[in-house]
This record gives C-alpha cells, structure tokens and sequence, in this order.
C-alpha cells in the first residue's frame, strides 16, 4: 500500500470513529419521549463476501497447479468496515444479502460467533453468495483476481432497506459501499434528511461515479434550502 493510500484509508478510519464516541450524557427530561431512544447503533449496508486467498509456494506455471496456500476470508467493504466498528466496542447493524450455500453459511456463522447482529443479513435461496477469489504471487502482489458480487445489486433492494428505515434514521452513523445498485444507493440515502451522517465507500473507480447522482441532487438541495434563509 503506497503512503497516499494508507493516509487516505487512516483519514476515512478517523472520521468512523468520531461518529462511534460516545456522547455526551443526555439533558434529564421528565417528558420520556423526549429522551434518547434505546438501541442506537451504526448502520453498515453493502457487500458481504467470502474471500478466497491462493498464494503458490513456489513459481507458479501457466497451465498447471503449483503447491501453495489456500484459505477463506470473510471479506468485502461493508462487512470488513462492520466488523472494524465492533472491535472498536459498538454493535453495528448490517445490512446485507447472502446466499443458503457453503459460503453464505461461512460467513453467517462467523458473525453469529462474534455475536454480532443477523437481522439485517437477508440469506436467499438458490443464490450464489458473493465470493471473490484472488491469486497471488510468491511476493504476496495480486497476481489474477475474480469477483462475484452480483447477488449484493439484485438482492440487497430498496423494499429490504426499508424495513429498517427506523433504525436507520436514528443511528449515529451510516456507511455504504458502492456494491449497492442506484436505487438501493438512492433508498438508503433518503435517510439524510434526518440529519444521519452518511459515509460512501467508493469499492472502486468504476462503481464509485454510483454516488454522484445523489450527491448532484442533495448539494442542490441545500444550495436551494441557504437561498431560502
């Protein structure tokens, strides 16, 4: 990782754990419905996906195996930044879609095991759970890399964002990854006019021009809110 990278990824990593401190004890009120609501929690949405390392032993060859390495890793942005937030000490809500095979129970089961929250893991059947799968070189440098994601656009939908739009619109943090489809992208960023601070992970170059509708359209929304003042 160059010094440009790890800055950029030590900055994003900063502003996480701002919005996860804890904060100031809340003013007593008599009036109960006044008071903060229970439950609040960081809200992550986008890819879950099972990661698979091959790193060869000795030089590899085209057209024939080599020994080496070869493992699982739970991976992808928004369940690697959820897992950062619950070793940080707070519970983050995922919002996810998985498939009932090997790896959709792989990964089901390593969250269940760090006692983190399953109720936004949407597990569809007859479904491919999102995998990708990277070949190394002996140095350890991506060498070849295949992913599919595609379970994360078709399945992670608007009609499943919404059944937490409550939490969502009470949480002190929401992330999301650009793995997420437009309208996905568009539903759960809707949330914004609660005042929830909205974090955009961009994935990659091509997926990260996803945002720039909603960002187009809430920049003239506020330009047009500060012309009404």
């Amino acid at each position: 990782m160059t010094d440009a990278a790890a800055s950029s990824s030590r900055r994003r990593m900063e502003a996480v754990r701002r919005h996860l401190l804890p904060r100031p004890p809340p003013v007593l009120s008599l009036n109960q419905l006044s008071a903060p609501e229970a439950g609040q929690s960081p809200v992550i949405i986008g890819g879950m996906v099972l990661d698979i390392h091959a790193k060869p032993s000795v030089p590899s060859h085209p057209g024939t195996t080599v020994p080496g390495m070869v493992k699982y890793i739970g991976g992808g942005v928004a369940r690697n930044i959820a897992e950062c937030m619950a070793k940080l000490g707070t519970q983050p809500l995922m919002i996810s879609v998985i498939g009932d095979d090997m790896a959709g129970d792989f990964l089901l089961k390593y969250w269940r095991l760090a006692g983190l929250c399953t109720d936004g893991i949407l597990q569809v059947p007859d479904v491919t759970t999102p995998v990708v799968s990277n070949v190394f070189d002996g140095n350890g440098e991506l060498f070849a890399g295949v992913a599919s994601v595609q379970a994360v656009e078709t399945f992670l939908t608007p009609t499943w964002i919404y059944q937490f739009y409550r939490r969502i619109s009470i949480a002190p943090l929401l992330m999301l990854d650009a793995n997420l489809s437009p309208e996905s992208l568009q539903a759960a960023c809707k949330t914004y006019e609660s005042g929830v601070p909205v974090l955009f992970e961009p994935v990659s170059v091509v997926k990260s021009s996803r945002i720039a509708p909603i960002a187009e359209h809430r920049a003239r929304q506020l330009h047009e809110g500060s012309e009404k003042v």
